[in-house]
């Protein structure tokens, strides 16, 4: 599984994650958490920008798994805890691995908000890959 955000890390990722699958004859989940802004509470216009974004996100990671010829399957959640919901997601479908970019698509947020990938790291059962 290889949680995607659309950052280039996460792509990378995905190619990673890829080559893996090929060579086990693996599929490949992306899952998209998109986590709309607190203080939005629940306007339906956000929400549907927020999830268009999301859904074109696995779209692309789709375009790039058929191009490997891989199986791919997109996921799109909303959670406002994302590390917690790539756990449980994995958990629930029997993940066997978890390939994440090291750093999402606005590091400097990681001084406030943590890294979604360290908490992937000190939470999974599984093992997971980290890709720079």
């Amino acid at each position: 599984m290889v949680p995607l955000d659309g950052s280039k890390n996460s792509l990378r990722g995905l190619k990673f994650a890829l080559g893996v699958a090929k060579q086990s004859g693996s599929s490949v989940i992306g899952l998209n958490v998109c986590s709309p802004p607190m203080f939005m509470g629940t306007q339906s216009l956000i929400i549907r920008k927020i999830k268009q974004r999301s859904n074109e996100i696995i779209k692309q990671a789709e375009k790039i798994s058929q191009k490997n010829k891989v199986p791919f399957f997109g996921v799109v959640k909303v959670s406002s805890n994302i590390g917690k919901t790539i756990i449980t997601y994995s958990k629930n479908q029997n993940v066997e691995m978890i390939v994440t970019g090291s750093r999402g698509p606005d590091p400097e947020l990681e001084i406030f908000l943590g890294s979604v990938a360290n908490y992937v790291i000190n939470k999974s059962k599984i093992p997971v890959t980290i890709v720079k």
